[in-house]
């Protein structure tokens, strides 16, 4: 149907086009001006609508325009006038186009089938007085690489009743993107994001403290990794965090994070709580994956070393899993990672020596033992995968301090580590340790304090990089620094203007914890 009227009235009139808009509807050029309950009904599968020519709809307040075909708008505009009625996509697998978005007030999802954007800067709430709604219903909405605008403010701009977005798209940037004009609004707004394969993975951001912005938004979108090793990286991202060693390039994101990537962009200063789901068939983690998990967020130049603040849950490995992150301020990438586990405080001590020429001997100190039911020793060629070589049970009368022979036939490479087993079958691990210095013929390095300095004293057959790390008694990293060693004797003297307490210091070349040592500060 071609519509060549300047002006097309629909007063509480329901027109049922089954034969006459079975080819759909095309504006073309006209304006649609409704009155009272006017409404349109567009039936068949290629019922579309089409606008062109700079046609406009001017809607009441409960007029409404079903169609089951698609929504096309090549008009040169935003197709609709004002704000008011609504438009109910009732058909199958249908999208929303044509080379100009749209600006429903509401639009609700109905019929079967997934409903896909095909336009960029679709929206959905109003464009000034910004109260309608996007009732997902049942029916999932997939973003297909494109930006999503909701300008109702309120935490009921968006409902559903099982339906949801998919913004899946795994690229460096994720184009497909839900911006929400949340303005100067507190509460809970709820993004329902699904996966392709239809599980319910939504995303809360809880505002605590608003923007002071009458155009302020956050822009939201969350991806899954095709790969355990959350390829690709976030545009920017430089290395994947890592327990411990978030602000050094330690790409363990196998062992340490989960396969998906949230995207958080804030226009505005704002204070949120934030919520985020993922499957468990995400959770690949090697580093306890049913452990306590943390958010974590990319800062432009590195992860923040210390999560112990962003939350923490245990961790999945079926169904769906959560965790909330309280008080985040942060724009930028977020990942869910194993939480921080403090530089060996309980393992004061865990170092691998040459006793003679058929045996190795482990020796490690405790600073607690409770609950623990055994240790095992682990050894690795590379550094990733290890194996048990040796199991020590405990014993009171030890003190902490437990040595074992290692025979040499058992050992397949220069890296170690100690495993603790505690009552409830958790796993604890040292840092990862070579053969002692001595085993490679060059003294051990000297760590110990004078007055306010940390002193470490060392030599060296080449020249290479150490980070020296100093932690409180609560594991708390309080100095992080880089040593440049040099061939020959090295000495260094590290301020540490710390009040007066038992500290650990510990050297590490690469991902590999040469030594830790408690250090006491006089003064």
């Amino acid at each position: 149907m071609r519509i060549s009227l300047k002006y097309f009235y629909i007063v509480s009139l329901m027109l049922f086009a089954h034969d006459l808009f079975s080819q759909g509807l095309r504006n073309n050029g006209a304006r649609i001006v409704f009155s009272g309950g006017g409404q349109i009904y567009i039936d068949g599968a290629t019922g579309n609508y089409s606008n062109t020519a700079g046609g406009l709809i001017t809607p009441s307040a409960s007029s409404t325009i079903t169609l089951l075909g698609n929504w096309v708008n090549n008009g040169g505009n935003n197709a609709f006038f004002s704000d008011g009625g609504g438009v109910v996509l009732a058909g199958a697998a249908q999208t929303i186009g044509g080379t100009n978005a749209s600006a429903f007030f509401n639009l609700s999802l109905q019929g079967t089938g997934t409903k896909q954007l095909t336009v960029n800067q679709t929206t959905v709430g109003g464009q000034s007085t910004f109260n309608g709604v996007l009732s997902l219903g049942t029916r999932p909405l997939d973003l297909n690489n494109n930006t999503l605008n909701v300008t109702n403010q309120l935490g009921g701009a968006i409902t559903q009743t099982g339906g949801y977005i998919i913004s899946e798209t795994n690229a460096a940037t994720n184009p497909s993107i839900v911006r929400w004009y949340v303005r100067t609004s507190a509460g809970p707004h709820i993004v329902p994001f699904g996966t392709t394969g239809g599980v319910a993975i939504p995303f809360t951001y809880n505002i605590t403290a608003p923007m002071a912005s009458a155009s302020g938004n956050v822009e939201l979108s969350t991806r899954p990794t095709a790969l355990n090793d959350n390829q690709p990286w976030t545009t920017g991202v430089g290395f994947m965090f890592c327990p411990n060693n978030g602000t050094s390039a330690n790409p363990c994101a196998i062992g340490s994070v989960i396969d998906r990537w949230w995207q958080v962009n804030n226009s505005n200063p704002v204070t949120a709580d934030l919520t985020f789901t993922y499957r468990g068939v995400e959770n690949t983690m090697t580093n306890a994956p049913t452990g306590n998990i943390g958010a974590q967020y990319w800062t432009g130049a590195g992860w923040l070393l210390d999560n112990a603040s962003f939350g923490s849950a245990a961790g999945v490995i079926a169904g769906t899993g959560a965790l909330t992150a309280p008080g985040m301020t942060a724009s930028g990438p977020y990942v869910l990672t194993s939480k921080l586990v403090p530089l060996p405080i309980e393992i004061l001590r865990f170092v691998v020596n040459c006793e003679n020429s058929d045996y190795y001997s482990a020796s490690f100190e405790l600073a607690n033992e409770n609950g623990i039911v055994n240790y095992e020793v682990l050894n690795s060629k590379d550094a990733l995968d290890f194996k048990k070589i040796a199991e020590v049970l405990p014993n009171s009368t030890n003190n902490g301090n437990y040595s074992v022979m290692l025979d040499k036939k058992s050992v397949i490479g220069n890296y170690f580590k100690l495993k603790s087993t505690n009552h409830y079958s958790q796993n604890d691990y040292s840092a990862v340790v070579t053969l002692s210095k001595e085993c490679q013929n060059e003294t051990s390095p000297v760590i110990y304090a004078h007055h306010s300095n940390i002193i470490v004293k060392l030599s060296s057959t080449i020249e290479k990089s150490l980070q020296l790390n100093v932690i409180d008694a609560a594991g708390k990293l309080l100095k992080s620094e880089k040593l440049s060693i040099t061939k020959g004797q090295n000495e260094f003297s590290i301020l540490a203007p710390y009040a007066k307490g038992l500290y650990f210091v510990s050297l590490q070349e690469k991902e590999v914890i040469v030594l830790t040592k408690k250090v006491p500060l006089e003064d």
